[in-house]
């Protein structure tokens, strides 16, 4: 018996197109990765590793200065439209005693006070009876030395040459003046009006002396050197005393007058508490029933009483008069006196009766 072979079972057609795909692919993919990856692999290997970069954010910039403030939300610019301040144009003096101006012009029937000058006089009495004295008191405040002028008659110094007080204050146009020390009848001495020089040599006669500064200096005769004073400028020189007040601001132990002086009389004199600040005094005198005036000691006490530092007796008897407004003030003796000159106060643009 023959035994009959088997024949081999052939793949189907369709199987062997999905082996033969399978085939192609996978040869392909060994292909790829000899051909691309392996090579990528190996140079990224040797390639130099990068430094780490740290992520940063961008500076913030600041927003532009300008020369405008910034206005806070809610408030209003007004801040930005304020008027600039006003300069102080006052003088020192000004500023110092500013209590005692005012900004407009004020009068009263015993004061008066503006932006450059304030005055206030005190009518006082000492003693009763016969030997009763009045005297006024005016306390002078100024903006500068320029309102402390001196004024002589008619003007002019002229020998002898006299003028009724009232129309000598007019024509100065002085708010406030009192008799000087008859300059007119002076014939020499050390005489200075308003920074002009009448004469200058050495007699027995005090002086006292004002300043540019406001300074006021008393000088017992004998005591002084012409030449360094006017070195230093001064703006008046009276000429008459005694001086009333020593260093101390005390009443002096003697006085160089004669025994006529020495009695009660008329007076007028000038005080000195500090620069800008003075006080002017006039004593009526020879009048029974009014005031029989003062000796030269009791007038220093006066200014003593006062804290004046330095004082100064001007000429006095007939002569001795207080003018305010200009008019006649205090009450002349014997029927009154014309003047030679007299120390006065006043201002840009006052004129005697316009004010009041």
């Amino acid at each position: 018996m023959k035994y009959l072979k088997k024949r081999k079972k052939h793949m189907p057609i369709w199987a062997l197109v999905v082996l033969d795909a399978m085939l192609v692919g996978l040869v392909l993919v060994v292909f790829a990765f000899f051909h691309h990856v392996l090579p990528a692999m190996v140079s990224n290997a040797q390639r130099p590793s990068m430094p780490q970069v740290q992520s940063t954010q961008p500076p913030q910039t600041q927003p532009e200065q300008t020369d405008s403030p910034t206005v806070p939300t809610g408030q209003t610019e007004a801040a930005e439209t304020t008027a600039p301040t006003e300069p102080d144009n006052r003088t020192e003096w000004q500023k110092k005693f500013a209590d005692h101006f005012t900004d407009e012009v004020v009068i009263t029937d015993c004061s008066y006070t503006s932006p450059e000058v304030s005055i206030t006089i005190e009518t006082r009495t000492v003693g009763e009876g016969y030997s009763k004295s009045v005297y006024y008191v005016a306390d002078v405040y100024v903006a500068s030395a320029d309102n402390f002028r001196a004024a002589t008659a008619n003007n002019e110094l002229r020998y002898f040459g006299t003028q009724p007080p009232a129309e000598m204050a007019r024509a100065a146009n002085a708010i406030f003046a009192i008799s000087g020390d008859f300059i007119t009848y002076q014939k020499g001495g050390f005489l200075l009006r308003n920074g002009e020089i009448y004469a200058a040599e050495h007699n027995l006669n005090s002086i006292c002396v004002l300043f540019p500064d406001g300074v006021m200096e008393t000088h017992v005769g004998g005591t002084y050197q012409i030449d360094e004073i006017l070195a230093r400028e001064p703006l008046q020189v009276w000429s008459f005393g005694p001086v009333l007040l020593d260093e101390n601001g005390q009443p002096r132990e003697k006085y160089e007058v004669s025994t006529a002086v020495s009695y009660p009389n008329p007076r007028s004199a000038i005080g000195y508490y500090e620069p800008g600040h003075y006080c002017f005094v006039v004593v009526d005198g020879r009048q029974e029933g009014h005031s029989v005036g003062l000796r030269i000691p009791e007038l220093a006490q006066i200014f003593a009483d006062l804290g004046c530092t330095a004082a100064y007796n001007l000429d006095g008897g007939g002569t001795a008069v207080m003018l305010f407004g200009g008019e006649i003030y205090s009450r002349q003796s014997n029927g009154g006196r014309d003047l030679g000159d007299m120390l006065l106060i006043t201002e840009q643009g006052y004129v005697p009766g316009e004010a009041e």
